[in-house]
């Protein structure tokens, strides 16, 4: 019994050692890069730039109805619950105006998607550069996964309100 508790005794505490390495290593010593106007930009033009090697044809867009929505919810300082929404506007863009039916096709799902999305975003992700950013990718990367294939290149905000 002697040998087993010391072997045991090992094993905990190696596996201790580990979980304490891997928090200190994810909490303390790493730093996740910050996501950045510029490097959001490279990452969509660099996915517009292999999607419009696949097809050369002419871009289209298509304008998807207004959106207005309630954000989550937060807590002042002050303890009251303020409570903002966003209302905007958007175009897709899509690699090719012949794909334009195959979008049409889902976009009541996708203006859903936007929606249930724009109820988990708060006011100060939203009003930062970095939060719209995140949102578009957000809402081409949605597209292209229901699509199944890399069809939407872009979103265009023609009118996007807080408050």
């Amino acid at each position: 019994m002697g040998k087993l508790g010391l072997i045991l005794g090992l094993v905990n505490t190696v596996a201790i050692a580990a979980v304490l390495g891997l928090f200190v290593y994810t909490k303390v010593i790493y730093k996740r890069p910050a996501i950045t106007e510029s490097k959001e930009r490279q990452r969509l033009e660099s996915q517009a730039n292999k999607d419009a090697i696949k097809f050369s044809g002419k871009r289209g867009l298509i304008s998807l109805d207004p959106v207005t929505a309630n954000l989550d919810p937060f807590t002042d300082t002050d303890g009251k619950q303020k409570l903002h929404y966003v209302s905007l506007s958007m175009s897709i863009e899509v690699r090719d105006e012949k794909e334009i039916p195959k979008f049409e096709n889902i976009k009541p799902v996708i203006q859903d998607q936007i929606i249930q999305q724009l109820g988990k975003k708060t006011f100060e992700d939203l009003n930062q550069v970095q939060g719209r950013y995140l949102f578009r990718s957000l809402i081409i990367d949605a597209s292209n996964a229901y699509l199944k294939e890399p069809i939407v290149t872009d979103v265009f905000f023609s009118d996007f309100l807080l408050q």
